[in-house]
């Protein structure tokens, strides 16, 4: 399991180009809520992402000998920019398997931070396939459902969050395999033990969810939802355990609701949300969470989103 200390190592390790983001006070949410709301505004990150924590410590924790022919991992955009963004830091090449489905303005992102893109087939099994051609082929895979590293280098937003919030009583994450609200809620729990943690997720891409309530990994037939950055069909063995432990509840949200929150944070916060990033604020926006009136923070994770998608959801569409 990581730890406290695991984190703050890592938290250590980030260089000045990833940034400490802000909390940024959502007025009229709170107003709304009755209870004072703040966005973690990991959408202004470099990368547009939260992942670029975690793209840069476990590179960074690698043995050098282990970097010499390059670092691959699987991601459907997000992930994959940030590896990429961090490798170019380093030095590393970088191989970033991504499905034919992902979206083009991903893609091309990745390609821009330096990332040689390898695309697969709509499935994950494609891409496990396609990481273990290229591991044959010497490059170093980091299988990242399930690498402590990224769990600890997501962990240093919840430090964040502490540090700026102290009294800090719900945090609200977005799931998608789990390592992100893993590393989360270990640092809030451990840093305040009162605080709530609640994880989120889109109701057609629920395996956590699913997982959560069944108390096992579980795998789901498909997933459908806009949120193409939580699309995980069955969450990692280790963020799972950390949800087990950490977690208080997991909540869904519709595509509708997701879509109202993305405009809610372009009107009322100025803030760009990606899909994916928005579903905290959705959770609290339709009432699925209730903040009790206690100091709330809901992680924005990314703002990874095309103009033309993301201009036909603020006009309703």
């Amino acid at each position: 399991m990581v730890t406290l200390e695991d984190i703050r190592k890592a938290q250590a390790a980030l260089p000045p180009a990833i940034r400490h983001t802000p909390l940024a006070r959502a007025d009229a949410l709170s107003a709304q809520l009755g209870a004072p709301v703040r966005w973690k505004c990991e959408n202004l990150q470099v990368t547009g992402s939260y992942k670029a924590r975690a793209s840069y410590w476990m590179i960074a924790a690698l043995p050098e000998e282990r970097k010499r022919n390059g670092v691959a991992i699987s991601s459907s955009g997000n992930f994959a920019s940030a590896t990429a963004f961090a490798g170019s830091l380093q030095g590393v090449r970088t191989f970033l398997v991504m499905m034919e489905s992902t979206s083009p303005f991903k893609v091309e992102k990745t390609r821009r931070y330096g990332g040689e893109v390898v695309t697969c087939p709509n499935n994950f099994e494609a891409r496990w396939e396609t990481l273990r051609r290229l591991e044959r082929e010497g490059v170093t895979v980091i299988w990242t459902f399930e690498e402590p590293n990224v769990i600890a280098g997501h962990g240093t937003i919840g430090l964040e969050i502490v540090a700026d919030l102290p009294a800090a009583d719900l945090v609200l994450v977005p799931v998608s395999s789990g390592g992100l609200i893993a590393g989360v809620a270990t640092a809030v729990k451990e840093l305040r033990p009162s605080a709530r943690v609640i994880g989120v997720q889109p109701e057609g891409s629920n395996a956590m969810t699913v997982s959560w309530r069944r108390g096992e990994v579980t795998e789901i037939p498909e997933v459908k939802t806009i949120a193409d950055a939580l699309i995980a069909r069955y969450p990692g063995k280790l963020p799972f355990a950390h949800v087990r432990k950490h977690v208080d509840d997991m909540v869904l949200v519709s595509e509708a609701e997701i879509k109202q929150a993305m405009i809610h944070l372009a009107e009322h916060g100025k803030l760009v949300a990606e899909a994916g990033g928005a579903v905290t604020t959705a959770a609290l926006l339709s009432g699925k969470v209730d903040p009790a009136g206690g100091n709330t923070v809901a992680l924005v994770s990314g703002g990874n989103v095309a103009l033309e998608t993301y201009a036909r959801i603020l006009q309703g569409e």
